[in-house]
């Protein structure tokens, strides 16, 4: 199985209640068909670069999922059918990807925590801190 990661825009008109029934028969249809749910990021409504539909806004959502490649078909098709899907982008994670959001990962990690260690700059070299002037 390869991993894939697919975004979808939905139409900004959609309920709350109809937008996470649309994710869960998603993630239904992947694990229906033998896929893993890795991930599901509901990004929310967000403003569009340019207007779809004679709107300005969108609702996004991204899933991250391991699966056979014939299920990819079926899904863009159904997402090609729901008059609410506007668009929807899926790319699958080679392993020189994964390896790079790895290791963008755990910089930011690193990063993080040299922040939350307190203002080093405020520190001297034994971790006492300095004085303000």
């Amino acid at each position: 199985m390869r991993q894939y990661e697919t975004m979808i825009l939905l139409s900004p008109d959609l309920e709350e209640e109809a937008v996470e029934e649309r994710v869960t028969k998603f993630e239904k249809h992947i694990t229906d068909n033998g896929g893993e749910i890795l991930s599901v990021d509901r990004w929310g409504k967000k403003r569009l670069a340019y207007e779809i539909n004679d709107q300005r806004h969108g609702i996004y959502f991204v899933v991250t999922y391991k699966s056979e490649d014939a299920i990819i078909k079926d899904i863009e098709r159904q997402l090609r059918l729901d008059e609410d899907s506007w668009r929807f982008m899926t790319v699958r994670m080679d392993d020189a990807m994964l390896r790079k959001l790895e290791k963008n990962v755990k910089a930011a990690a690193s990063r993080q925590s040299a922040r939350s260690d307190g203002e080093g700059r405020d520190r001297d070299d034994d971790g006492d801190r300095r004085q303000r002037d």
